[in-house]
């Protein structure tokens, strides 16, 4: 069972190994969502040669398709000119910070709790683990479409419905989530 506590200005994550391998598992496929082929192309033909090296796109981009990445990359701006233009300018490093955030989980997951010790933590890098694992719940929330009244439904939901796990995953992640800004109060 998963355990977090700050011991000695630290905090310290106890993972089961499945625990450790759901969660390198999930923030994977999340890294991997945001790198997917949904992202504004760096090969635009009409792109300023400048724009081109530092990665920006010749135009306005637009939202991505997939309703996951669009909850992950929400538009910064009501009108569509001004969203286009801060997607534009700003789609591909907020991918690189979101994709670090989770491939720097996984790392320390795997370094770690891969082999059963204990995750420490200094408060920087549990602000790195929870941006990833809102990146995650983000995720499995959108793609399950969890919603504040779910209670019921989830209580009522048969255990052999392949949504039943990934919910304990959304609801495990949760618990996760509160323990690690718990730690990082106390």
């Amino acid at each position: 069972m998963s355990e977090v506590r700050r011991r000695r200005g630290n905090v310290i994550v106890s993972l089961t190994a499945e625990e450790g391998a759901v969660l390198t598992s999930l923030a994977g496929q999340v890294a991997l969502l945001l790198t997917d082929a949904d992202a504004p192309s760096d090969a635009d033909a009409d792109a300023d040669p400048l724009e081109a090296i530092v990665g920006l796109s010749g135009g306005p981009a637009a939202a991505p398709d997939d309703p996951a990445l669009r909850r992950l990359l929400p538009d910064a701006y009501a009108d569509d000119a001004s969203a286009g233009e801060f997607r534009r300018l700003m789609d591909n490093e907020l991918r690189g910070l979101k994709s670090d955030a989770l491939n720097r989980l996984i790392a320390d997951v795997r370094g770690a709790a891969g082999d059963g010790k204990p995750v420490s933590l200094k408060d920087a890098d549990v602000e790195v683990w929870l941006q990833a694992i809102n990146d995650v719940r983000l995720t499995l929330g959108t793609r399950l479409d969890v919603t504040e009244d779910m209670a019921e439904a989830w209580s009522d939901l048969d255990p052999a419905d392949p949504r039943a796990t990934l919910l304990l995953a959304y609801d495990w992640l949760g618990w996760l989530q509160e323990s690690l800004v718990g730690a990082l109060d106390d």
